[in-house]
């Protein structure tokens, strides 16, 4: 082991002799946390399809009927502010931007529904804000449809009662009762938009998700200088060399994967303390979930350091290969844009990447749940980085052949 500790030796040498790059790796990943963070947290925090905006209420008919129809309207959580004016004012409103639509009550609307009449409410939409007049209009038709739908329904339960030898008094009573539930169902339309989540939902700070997002990115660039290392060896003719001595060529890549652990493990740390004490992550974890899942992602992007290798026959290729790897990576695996809210196709991908399962490893570890594991993505880490050794020992064979 003389022969390869001296290799090891040469290698960590070699590696942190340019020590601006190294800190640079190993402070890039806290700064690019900070920065995606501040940028990016605002569309995290979006809660809805579209921003709520503003719209004009005018009220003709002012009674305790429509007073509910307004109440229901405020508590659409799409609608940031409802205001109650005349109809001149909702107009001027509409004119300068102020709202996106003015919904105009008539007058005796209520009466008119009783009856049957159906009165229409107007609505005036601003052909600046195209989708939200849509949404509006939408909103109102959607109600004006049950009404028209419940007048049939009504009709009904009158007919029978009265064929049921009701009396007056209560064919009235049931008929306003009937008439009453039929307006309270329209003017309910508090559900807008229907959410379905199809992914688990961790309780995470948007730093704790981009941080879980963009460490396994680091910590690919991490394992760039071992793998630029092998090539340019390979390259040059020194792993030639290096076979005609005692050094075995396993022990040559060995020695690359300590120095890629030894910069990766630095590289975490770092971003545990500076994390945990700028912006509070929760590294409250098990150690032991903590230390199996970076063993895995260390084991992934160690086998996929090798594989771009085996691949590469020039540094200048190895660097291209590397780059863009990690780049599709990290848009595929979910580390830039969430998985959610990609094509399905996109989502399917992504499970063959080292970054989709290395981030909701990170994820179940900020979440602070204990009763969930982290050993079903390491598996699945290993698998990969499995699959990765098995193909860079195929290249790497046909290649001296």
């Amino acid at each position: 082991m003389t022969g390869f500790a001296a290799l090891l030796k040469n290698d960590i040498k070699l590696f942190f002799k340019d020590w601006k790059a190294v800190m640079l790796l190993i402070l890039m990943p806290f700064a690019f946390i900070a920065f995606f963070a501040y940028a990016l947290t605002p569309f995290l925090n979006k809660s809805s399809f579209i921003e709520p905006f503003d719209i004009a209420l005018v009220d003709k008919e002012d009674t305790a009927q429509t007073r509910i129809l307004a109440r229901q309207l405020e508590e659409i959580g799409i609608f940031r502010e409802i205001f109650r004016v005349d109809e001149s004012r909702a107009k001027e409103m509409i004119s300068d931007n102020l709202v996106a639509s003015a919904i105009i009550i008539p007058e005796d609307f209520s009466a008119s529904v009783a009856v049957g009449e159906n009165k229409p409410v107007t609505v005036i939409g601003n052909k600046a804000m195209p989708l939200q007049s849509f949404v509006v209009k939408n909103l109102i038709q959607s109600a004006a449809n049950i009404v028209s739908a419940g007048q049939s329904a009504i009709n009904t339960i009158y007919y029978y009662n009265q064929k049921a030898g009701m009396s007056a008094e209560e064919l009235q009573k049931q008929f306003e009762e009937s008439t009453m539930k039929i307006v309270l169902e329209a003017i309910a339309r508090n559900e807008v938009f229907s959410y379905i989540e199809s992914t688990p939902v961790y309780n995470l700070t948007p730093v704790e998700y981009f941080t879980a997002a963009l460490i396994t990115v680091f910590l690919m660039f991490a394992g760039m200088p071992g793998m630029k290392m092998l090539v340019m060896e390979r390259s040059y003719g020194v792993t030639k060399r290096i076979e005609a001595s005692p050094v075995k060529l396993w022990q040559v890549v060995m020695s690359k994967f300590i120095v890629t652990v030894i910069l990766s493990v630095v590289q975490f740390l770092v971003i545990i303390v500076l994390t945990s004490i700028v912006f509070k992550n929760y590294w409250g974890a098990p150690v032991k979930n903590i230390l199996i899942l970076f063993a895995g992602i260390i084991f992934a992007v160690s086998s996929w350091s090798i594989f771009v290798s085996a691949i590469s026959k020039t540094p200048a290729s190895a660097d291209i290969i590397g780059n863009l790897s990690v780049l599709l990576m990290a848009m595929v695996g979910g580390s830039i844009y969430p998985l959610s809210s990609m094509p399905r196709f996109i989502r399917e991908a992504s499970k063959f990447t080292i970054n989709r399962w290395a981030m909701e490893g990170f994820m179940v570890i900020f979440s602070g749940d204990r009763s969930l594991s982290v050993a079903n993505y390491f598996y699945v880490l290993i698998a990969i980085g499995l699959v990765l050794l098995i193909l860079s020992t195929v290249i790497l064979r046909l290649r001296r052949r």
